[in-house]
């Protein structure tokens, strides 16, 4: 009978596995295999789904973009009926992930014959080991291409630090949040939105994006390494049919219908309109969508596509803005100088101060006209046009030609080519130079009130000529022939001495998005070009991963407390450790905190039970695109510490940390911007002349310095100190001594007391007046004799043109005031205090004395006074004694102090004097929950108070 049942059970079993199982249902799939040995593989898509399973069917778990490595673990027919592999990736911040992808979208790599002549060569170069299959495959596909490794010498972390100012490196808004930094200026906790940059639709870049656009290695295949070409004009392989195969089907394949001074375009046989006008899906803005930004689904991206939500297709083809082979989009404006919320100014040919003054090591210092602005060769064909440009300014015209297509568009939608924006009608900037948002002007007018000045290179470029030709003489005078000789050092400005400055573009796509559109020419296939590739030093093992995440990043509280205590300190967003003391008999606490984003998921809140001693209650807060904050609330339970109190409330109190916002933005010539909020600034003498060429344009910002300004002051300052000696003889009493004041300190017992300082005030130093030229002087008075009073405040001057220097004001003079506070550790002696005060020399005698008057023994307390006499017996000196911790003058630190120190904090209690010193226990000028900390591990016996 048993067995009957058995049998029975293990039919119902294989019946419920042959029912879920695909390969015996009737199901388009068969059982997983798994690779006898795992293989190392490339993604050849852009944005490839990975799935939770073998199919479309299954939901997407993230996006991989092109030339990702991963390792395939097995293979799978999937429920769509194709091939799919079960792969492991390393994610964006470091965890390993398992999933399913489209067979047809990963590469092994090439079965390349070993070449010991090349495996030589790279070892020459230095590449790192992390580079050479990349470098093998393109050798064995291309062996007339030769590969030259640049050794910047910089420490890889530096770099991506310096190249994440806010500012330098930005996306378009439209992307992923984890393209979307969330650093302090980047981003507004408040309102969960980013602040715009040179432009609205520009947002400043994630460090996570920074990295793998930076990362050589993420390029190193036949798409992408033209970003590493050498950018110089070598006529036997730079050929007008080379460049007309690169233009096909852009605009730059046509002409102008009307002459090298027309404004109109005639595309040829795209019949795309004409620059100025907008294409189909264009923005028609020099700030409108960058190229591979959108939500196309996987191969028909490029490699700056932002990935799309999951689902959807895993392998469309559908054309995009995104998609090489479809119509770029304008994208941001070129700008070397500061963009709004950046406090430095910067261009070429300008130092990297931002002054506006000449750089020494420019082509063109001064705006002086140092390159002969060349001749036109008279023709409207655009292809033309750009190799005379090329053959005038040594750049190669196919990357004179790719610049122009990412600045405006591969059907000329950007309005700097129009000739018809309002004021600058009929003039032209074809490489956006100078364009950057400063105060009311857009990036395009600031551009073009640029070009439409007097000056160097050709200027005013009132014909499209003019600015094609005169925008490649400044290119290759202020970029290609000062060592930025590929587009990614552009970009990335990773050698000589401007290091991180000088940068072509703020768009961080912009050195791949460029490179994208030279791998269209067949002829460089077969053509013998150079490839410099940046090496860093200490760079990560593995290839840096294009982020995907993402939703809102925001994981931070708007309010977090404990019902019926107070929390110390004062709940701020950005703090995230705080400290409560309760009494033995409170056994539970009630936590509540709320986020400020409303898809954030908060956890550890509620009713929590306290055990012994210290108690970590940890409040999580997981936004929406998954990232994690921890807030950290301390609860120690001690004898008289405060128990419930109705009065206290929740606790749930709101707290937050606001930014200042601009104090103004720069003028469009080369003025200073404003500062942040709560910043303030000293003008140096004589900064803030104006190298620009030319009228100042209209501006409602800063505006530019146009002169120099110098102050010479002078200023003599005198003061008086108050001696502190007793006012009158003593008389045995403690009664005729003057008022304490600061002084040095006795922090251990017998250990030596310094010499007291003095005090005194000075007078103000007199005003200088400005000059046009040398620099302030400075005439400070004398010191006094053990600690110079005050200084005098400043003088102001005024200049003929800029304010002049600051006079500085005296010193002021001052007599040595031995009084003050005397600091001491816990359980210092009255005995270690006399011994002490005899050996530093300070009198013959000392008397410690408790608050009362009566003479002190043993370990002194805060308030006791110390009175030292000379040998006479007059008096010399007094001392108030601060023993650090003891607020409360009882000679003891307990909870009485700590609760103290927290009621002071909480604006519930001010304590003053001897008190308020004895509580900044880390002596940094003010009580704070450090304080409080070493406080309680002097109590806890944790670490002692020195």
């Amino acid at each position: 009978m048993k067995m009957t049942r058995h049998k029975r059970a293990l039919a119902m079993i294989l019946g419920l596995i042959l029912a879920f199982s695909p390969c015996t249902a009737g199901m388009p799939g068969r059982p997983f295999i798994s690779l006898a040995e795992e293989r190392a593989a490339t993604v050849h898509a852009t944005n490839l789904n990975v799935r939770s399973g073998a199919g479309t069917s299954y939901p997407a778990l993230t996006k991989l973009s092109y030339g990702m490595s991963v390792t395939v673990l097995g293979e799978q027919r999937g429920t769509d009926g194709n091939q799919w592999y079960q792969i492991r990736f390393t994610g964006s911040n470091g965890t390993q992930i398992t999933g399913y992808v489209s067979a047809q979208y990963i590469r092994f790599p090439s079965a390349v014959q070993t070449d010991g002549n090349f495996e030589q060569y790279m070892a020459s170069q230095g590449f790192p080991e992390s580079y050479k299959q990349g470098l093998r495959e393109l050798h064995a596909q291309y062996p007339q291409w030769r590969f030259t490794a640049f050794q910047t010498n910089l420490d890889w972390n530096t770099v991506i630090a310096n190249e994440s100012v806010i500012g330098r490196n930005l996306v378009a808004r439209n992307n992923v949040s984890s393209w979307k930094s969330t650093a302090a200026g980047a981003y507004d906790w408040s309102t969960g939105t980013w602040p715009g940059f040179d432009g609205s639709s520009w947002v400043q870049a994630s460090e996570d994006i920074i990295r793998y656009y930076m990362d050589p290695r993420n390029f190193l295949n036949e798409k992408y390494i033209f970003q590493f070409m050498k950018q110089n004009y070598d006529s036997s392989i730079h050929t007008r049919a080379g460049l007309e195969s690169m233009v096909a089907g852009t605009f730059l394949a046509g002409g102008l219908s009307g002459g090298s001074a027309g404004g109109s375009s005639d595309s040829g046989s795209s019949g795309s309109a004409a620059p100025g006008g907008n294409a189909p899906g264009s923005s028609g803005a020099a700030d409108g969508n960058v190229p591979g930004t959108g939500n196309n689904t996987d191969s028909g991206s490029a490699p700056g596509s932002g990935p799309a939500g999951p689902g959807g297709g895993d392998a469309s083809q559908a054309p995009s803005a995104s998609d090489p082979s479809s119509p770029i989009t304008p994208v941001a404006s070129i700008s070397d100088h500061a963009v709004e919320l950046v406090t430095t100014a910067y261009g070429p040919g300008m130092n990297a101060g931002g002054s506006g003054t000449p750089d020494p090591g420019s082509a063109n210092p001064g705006g002086a006209e140092t390159t002969a602005p060349g001749a036109v060769s008279g023709s409207g064909s655009y292809v033309d046009m750009i190799m005379n440009a090329a053959a005038q300014s040594g750049v190669s015209p196919y990357i004179l030609a790719s610049m122009i297509l990412q600045e405006q568009g591969s059907q000329g939608t950007g309005r700097s080519i129009s000739g018809t924006v309002s004021g600058y009608q009929g003039y032209y900037n074809f490489f956006n130079i100078e364009s950057y948002q400063s105060g009311s002007m857009g990036a395009v007018e600031r551009g073009l009130w640029w070009a439409s000045q007097s000056g160097s290179y050709g200027r005013p470029w009132n014909s499209v000529e003019r600015s094609i030709l005169g925008g490649a003489l400044w290119y290759g005078d202020n970029y290609v022939k000062r060592g930025q000789d590929t587009l990614y050092l552009k970009k990335f400005n990773v050698q000589g001495s401007n290091l991180y400055k000088h940068q072509y573009m703020t768009n961080v796509l912009a050195a791949a998005a460029e490179g994208l559109t030279l791998a269209k020419i067949s002829s460089l296939k077969t053509t013998a070009l150079e490839f410099s590739i940046p090496v860093y030093q200490n760079m990560p093992d593995t290839p840096c991963v294009k982020p995907t995440l993402d939703g809102s990043p925001n994981n931070k509280l708007s309010g977090l407390g404990v019902e019926g205590f107070a929390l110390t300190p004062t709940f701020n967003r950005d703090t995230e450790a705080y400290d409560l003391i309760v009494d033995p008999s409170v056994s539970s606490v009630a936590v509540q905190a709320s986020a400020i984003d409303a898809k954030a998921v908060v956890s550890g809140v509620g009713s929590v039970n306290l055990q012994s001693g210290v108690n970590d209650i940890t409040v999580s807060v997981k936004a929406e695109n998954g990232s994690v904050r921890n807030y950290v609330i301390h609860v120690v339970r001690q004898s008289n510490g405060p128990v419930y109190s109705g009065s206290a409330g929740s606790g749930t109190s709101g707290g937050g940390s606001g930014s200042g916002s601009a104090g103004g933005t720069a003028g469009p010539g080369p003025g200073s911007p404003g500062l942040s909020g709560g910043q303030t600034s000293q003008p140096p003498a004589g900064s803030g002349t104006d190298s620009s060429s030319g009228s100042a344009p209209p501006s409602t910002g800063g505006a530019p310095g146009n002169g120099q300004g110098a102050g010479s002051g002078t200023g003599a300052g005198s003061g008086t100190g108050s001696s502190g000696f007793p006012a009158v003889p003593g008389t045995g009493t403690v009664n005729g001594f003057g008022s304490a004041n600061n002084s040095s300190s006795l922090t251990t017992p017998n250990g030596n007391i310094l010499s007291p300082s003095g005090s005194g005030t000075g007078s103000p130093g007199g005003a200088s007046s400005g000059s046009s030229g040398g620099s302030p002087a400075q005439n400070p008075g004398n010191p006094g004799a053990a600690n110079p009073g005050a200084a005098g405040s400043a003088g102001t001057g005024s200049g003929n043109t800029n304010p002049g220097g600051t006079g500085a004001g005296g010193a002021g003079s001052g007599n040595a005031n031995p009084g003050g506070y005397r600091i001491v550790s816990p359980g210092t002696t009255a005995a270690d205090i006399t011994s002490a005060l005899i050996a530093e020399g300070a009198g013959s005698q000392v008397k410690v004395c408790r608050s009362a008057g009566t003479d002190a023994s043993g370990a002194v307390a805060t308030g006791y006074m110390a009175y030292v006499y000379g040998a006479d017996g007059t008096p010399a000196a007094q001392y108030e004694i601060v023993v650090k911790g003891d607020n409360n003058g009882d000679g003891k630190l307990s909870m009485l102090d700590v609760l103290r120190a927290r009621r002071h904090i909480l604006k519930m209690e001010t304590l003053a004097g001897a008190s308020e010193k004895a509580t900044d226990v880390n002596g940094n000028g003010r009580i704070d929950i450090m304080d409080i900390l070493l406080m309680q591990k002097d109590i806890l016996g944790l670490e002692k108070i020195q």
